[in-house]
């Protein structure tokens, strides 16, 4: 039967890297590249190797018999690990400690796959007595076993050659191009502040409702797609339809008010036919669900990635998400989510666009400019973002109406200059183009 056999574990590898570091302490540094107690199978292994962490962290010089010894009885753990006797097999057992970095690598193995039956039992148990849905538990199961990955990941530093190489490749291979180090967004002017986005970056598009950050969005990830660069678009607040619709009208140039009124004659409807067909055939990828969590939608991304091969992710908007504790106030809500986006996006290796609201400050201001200090509800977004553009219309002081021409303003950029960008926004087919064309 399943439950009489034990968990995977290694009793020899646990007593070679206990008795290794007995030997000779300075390889504890080897093993802590690996593992930690918590990786041990045996309680007895898990109470000395977490002593020896304790005295290696003093002085790696008092690592001795007599001193594990007493620091363990101080601790009341020196019976329960075997006494005196124990420490003494240990150190007779193991004559050296050369192998010990081997050893921590099946321990670290060992504990992983143990992780993976405890996260598979966890997930059983999620099945037959939680009351979400399908798609929720499917979303925290990946979680599970994503965390259980990362948590496995050796903390190896890279030496300088390597970095070296890699940062001369990348030289290499810049110089080798034309266009921008990171994903182009279309808007030439804007490509020139952020040599496009890179993957790892988590790229906030702040503005105040109808300012315009859903069209620019949408039409960075169209610009992608177009030029058959798989794309991931996540919309919580429009639907499929009025994100086809916007679609539509941007490729084929008929007013939008016009498509949902469906009063267009046949000149447009071939236009519409044309760039739907067109359309229809580009690596887009869209969900329009309300309300998601950030555990689902990192598992929707990662499956996009895997299946489609996303290589920019676009989330409309950050204060929809659902927040993972609902009885937080609401700027750790807030705060939360942003660092699971920038988390996604580092762990997935591309980035991400977050779209974000602001509070009513800017509107109070003469020139209605928004601020970093105006993203909505959580100052945590500024601090996660690698990137924060904020979009700021320009308004007719006679009219009061808006002139079609939009400042992105690059408020934050952790790599690059800040500045502003100013782009042509057509309000009847919501569609941004480059101000100069």
């Amino acid at each position: 039967m399943m439950e009489d056999r034990l968990p995977p574990n290694n009793k020899e590898a646990e007593l070679g890297v206990l008795g290794g570091i007995l030997r000779d302490p300075q390889v504890l540094d080897d093993a802590i590249q690996f593992i930690s107690e918590r990786d041990f199978y045996f309680d007895a292994h898990q109470k000395v190797f977490k002593v020896l962490t304790e005295l290696a962290h003093d002085n790696p010089e008092m690592i001795d018999i007599t001193i594990v010894a007493d620091r363990l009885n101080k601790s009341s753990f020196l019976e329960d690990v075997g006494g005196l006797d124990f420490l003494a097999d240990l150190w007779g057992k193991v004559q050296t400690g050369a192998n010990v970095r081997y050893h921590s690598q099946i321990i670290r193995n060992a504990a992983l796959l143990r992780g993976l039956i405890h996260a598979s039992t966890e997930t059983l148990r999620d099945v037959y007595d939680s009351t979400a849905s399908p798609e929720e538990l499917i979303a925290q199961a990946e979680q599970k076993i994503f965390s259980l990955h990362d948590s496995q990941q050796s903390e190896e530093p890279i030496s300088a050659l390597q970095l070296s190489q890699e940062g001369l490749e990348r030289i290499d291979a810049r110089h080798a191009r034309s266009g921008p180090d990171g994903l182009a967004t279309g808007f030439e002017d804007l490509d020139c502040y952020l040599d496009g986005m890179k993957g790892g970056n988590l790229i906030v598009v702040g503005g105040r409702p109808g300012a315009g950050k859903s069209a620019l969005a949408l039409a960075i990830t169209l610009n992608l797609s177009e030029e058959s660069i798989p794309v991931y678009f996540a919309s919580l607040e429009m639907s499929r339809v009025e994100i086809t619709d916007r679609i539509l009208a941007m490729r084929s140039r008929v007013p939008l008010k016009l498509i949902g009124r469906g009063q267009i004659d046949a000149e447009q409807s071939g236009r519409i036919v044309r760039a739907g067909n067109a359309f229809g055939m580009e690596p887009f990828h869209l969900h329009d669900h309300s309300g998601i969590t950030a555990a689902r939608l990192a598992s929707n991304v990662r499956r996009a990635i895997r299946k489609q091969g996303a290589k920019l992710i676009v989330v409309d908007y950050l204060q929809l998400m659902t927040p993972e504790n609902r009885k937080d106030q609401r700027y750790l809500q807030v705060g939360m989510l942003a660092l699971r986006m920038k988390e996604l996006a580092r762990s997935c290796n591309v980035p991400v666009v977050l779209l974000s609201q602001l509070n009513r400050e800017s509107e109070s201001r003469s020139d209605n400019k928004p601020k970093l200090s105006d993203l909505r509800e959580s100052g945590d977004i500024e601090a996660h973002a690698d990137v924060v553009l904020l979009m700021h219309p320009h308004i007719d002081p006679a009219t009061k109406n808006k002139t079609g021409l939009h400042d992105v303003i690059v408020a934050k950029q952790r790599n690059g200059p800040v500045g502003e960008v100013t782009l042509c926004y057509h309000n009847t087919i919501a569609r941004f183009e480059n101000a100069a064309k």
